[in-house]
């Protein structure tokens, strides 16, 4: 069933929606599922122009062009050979991410690449000064915490009306039933429904705390009657000393949840609106206003092309990130 939501933002986007709107030109590299996403908050931003678009799946990529009347390329590295493509932005299997990421730099292309950067942080590492040794701006596609509710949760922190943080706890659903692709598999998806969704927590709290001091990690079966996906667990303390855990899994309907735990209150989202509560006093439900996190990550994206500077998600905190999603890979032998 299709949400009127969705119908008024569908039509919404199609009547407003333009590729012309801003001076930097930019190659879309995969633009079916959540590359459209991106498409939708690259044309929002108004900083971009759509210069070419590449897609392994001839049928998006030419839905794509027809709609929004833009040219189609047969290759990736057609499209990286024209000068207008200042920017690339890359939305494709994580396993891809690291081939597509060089050859823009290769090419002298601004790259904007989907979370994680990597599977592994040591490649984050080397993908960070593999652009920087071609001058390239390298930014990671962490939205989540450029969200209005991350952004007024670092807010409460930072003034301190609730005290001192002390806990928190994330847990984080998708339900995969029966959906055999590449994040079922280890050797393309190693950390799992971590790699994809957890991630997103772990990233949020590293924006709110830092690097963690300590963290460790592991899964076990999400039921010892049934062969689902496991649930993946970290467990995270941070140099102020709050500490907590973030658990995911592909094995249940969605649910979406992070809680911090105050001296003297606490914070719940789910990552849309917050429930704020001060002492015993009954929770109060607002949503945050402020530009979406998926828009503002591409003007900001425009920013550094334009005026140098260093992305708030660059490798290095990519890398942060993937060394706590690092702990539950599957080891051999295991």
């Amino acid at each position: 069933m299709i949400r009127p939501s969705n119908i008024a933002r569908s039509l919404y986007n199609r009547l407003t929606l333009r590729t012309d709107r801003g001076p930097i030109g930019i190659g879309l590299i995969g633009v079916g599922g959540w590359g459209m996403s991106n498409a939708i908050n690259i044309m929002q931003s108004g900083c971009f122009h759509i210069a070419g678009i590449y897609d392994i799946k001839g049928e998006a990529a030419q839905n794509f062009a027809e709609r929004f009347r833009v040219r189609r390329y047969e290759s990736v590295a057609a499209m990286l050979e024209i000068p207008s493509v200042q920017a690339v932005c890359i939305t494709v299997p994580n396993s891809w991410h690291p081939e597509m990421v060089r050859l823009a730099a290769d090419a002298g292309k601004h790259v904007f690449v989907e979370k994680p950067l990597a599977s592994y942080p040591d490649e984050c590492d080397a993908l960070g000064k593999y652009c920087e040794e071609r001058n390239v701006i390298l930014q990671i596609g962490h939205q989540v915490r450029r969200e209005p509710v991350f952004r007024e949760i670092a807010r409460l922190i930072r003034e301190g009306p609730l005290g001192t943080p002390l806990f928190f706890q994330g847990v984080y659903t998708l339900l995969r039933k029966d959906r055999r692709d590449w994040r079922s598999e280890s050797a393309l998806c190693p950390g799992g429904s971590m790699e994809q969704l957890g991630v997103h927590f772990i990233d949020v709290l590293v924006a709110l705390f830092g690097e963690p001091k300590e963290f460790t990690g592991g899964s076990g079966p999400a039921s010892a009657q049934a062969p689902v996906a496991p649930w993946l667990h970290v467990c995270l303390t941070f140099h102020s000393g709050v500490r907590g855990i973030v658990s995911t899994s592909f094995s249940c309907p969605n649910h979406k949840r992070l809680e911090f735990f105050f001296e003297r209150g606490g914070i719940c989202t789910d990552g849309t609106s917050l429930n704020v509560r001060f002492g015993d006093s009954r929770p109060e439900m607002h949503k945050p206003k402020g530009r979406p996190g998926g828009v503002v990550q591409f003007e900001e994206f425009a920013d550094c092309i334009e005026h140098g500077g260093v992305p708030e998600t660059n490798a290095a905190a990519a890398a942060a990130v993937m060394r706590v999603v690092e702990l539950v890979h599957p080891h051999e032998g295991a």
